[in-house]
């Protein structure tokens, strides 16, 4: 590209990209994986991290290496609060400083030397979250307003956390998986496609029969399944009533849904970040908007008995292609893009642009959570 210096591996991926975007808060982990007295290590971006609980409960995050002998901080013990190598002992706090030296009967010198990088951490909707990058270059923005509105008010919704899963695929290809017009094709048999009846007394249209019809919404390119005269068969996603955006820096894509016809829709909310270049964590929960123990009953059941199996296995299937594309550069490099494919390119657009912004602006590009999609 010529208005940059940065290298590009191919059109759109600059060097550095495909292990993630630094200086954003991430759902690291769920609040039941991080207990109160062992640490747990992780890889997030391409670096191997260590999270425990301090004395008050709340996370802290370092990278995982103790700087005197570079074993594992993960494998060591939670101490009065504090991370304790399980080699000689030295003992961290959550801002990375060194608090003991077994040896030292006072704070020396060393103590300021073996400091480890730390990382700012939250807890926050039933996730534990670490903003990952510079702090101090890059200043971390509140979490409250880098994610979805449901977390935030309780009482307006009920949410439901999916497991953690982890795709063998690079973290920009399982985003652009994340279209608006796969789901037609890919989850024919899981999703809500084609399951409801179009009218009284007809019966599902063989897939053979089906074709797809690109419409553009409010928020974004759509694919609606048709029949070979061009009627639409239910395919539960929403085209109309819903505000706001599909994606949002630095991984979140949002699908509105009905999941049965007549029922109340709902956002599946999706975290694709890197574990490293070929490894790809994903973080998803559903929302419904309810405020009465009814509604909070019923989006209950529809999740048990019709969201959860479907989404199991909508993530599989999603994976599932992810995987198969193989090599990031060589997808890429081979792919042939079509009309439709024009929010996947704004994406890819978007998260150059944010990457580049950093490495040459010395500027962190903000997407507030607030602009996702949800019905109205």
């Amino acid at each position: 590209m010529g208005d940059t210096a940065v290298k590009e591996l191919v059109q759109l991926i600059p060097e550095g990209l495909p292990t993630g975007l630094r200086n954003y808060w991430y759902p690291i982990l769920q609040t039941e994986e991080l207990p109160a007295d062992k640490p747990v290590g992780l890889k997030v971006l391409g670096e191997k991290l260590a999270a425990w609980r301090g004395a008050d409960g709340r996370p802290n995050v370092v990278r995982d290496r103790c700087p005197h002998r570079s074993i594992r901080l993960s494998v060591g013990r939670v101490m009065d609060g504090d991370l304790q190598c399980l080699m000689h002992g030295l003992r961290f706090n959550g801002d990375g400083r060194c608090t003991l030296i077994p040896w030292e009967t006072a704070h020396t010198p060393h103590h300021d030397r073996l400091a480890v990088p730390a990382y700012p951490a939250r807890e926050l909707g039933g996730y534990v979250w670490a903003y990952l990058g510079d702090p101090a270059r890059f200043p971390p923005p509140p979490l409250e307003t880098q994610v979805p509105e449901e977390l935030l008010k309780p009482d307006e919704f009920i949410c439901f956390r999916l497991p953690t899963s982890t795709w063998n695929a690079n973290w920009l290809l399982a985003i652009d998986g994340s279209d608006g017009f796969h789901a037609v094709v890919l989850h024919t048999d899981s999703q809500a496609v084609h399951r409801a009846e179009r009218k009284p007394g007809s019966t599902e249209v063989p897939l053979e029969d089906r074709r797809i019809k690109i419409i553009r919404t409010s928020h974004g390119v759509r694919g609606v399944s048709v029949d070979l005269e061009g009627e639409p068969i239910n395919h539960g996603h929403f085209t109309v009533d819903v505000r706001g955006q599909r994606f949002c820096l630095p991984c979140l894509t949002t699908n509105p849904i009905v999941p049965a016809p007549g029922a109340a829709p709902y956002a599946s909310r999706l975290w694709q970040f890197p574990q490293d270049a070929e490894h790809t964590t994903v973080v998803r929960f559903l929302a419904w908007r309810a405020r009465t123990d009814a509604e909070r009953a019923a989006a209950t059941r529809l999740f048990n008995e019709v969201a959860l199996p479907r989404l199991e296995q909508v993530n599989a299937e999603d994976a599932f292609a992810a995987e198969a594309q193989g090599d990031l550069i060589e997808a890429r490099s081979r792919e042939y893009l079509l009309a439709p494919d024009e929010d996947v390119i704004k994406v890819r657009r978007l998260l150059r642009t944010a990457f580049v912004s950093q490495v040459e602006h010395g500027e962190r590009i903000d997407n507030p959570a607030g602009s996702l999609a949800y019905p109205v």
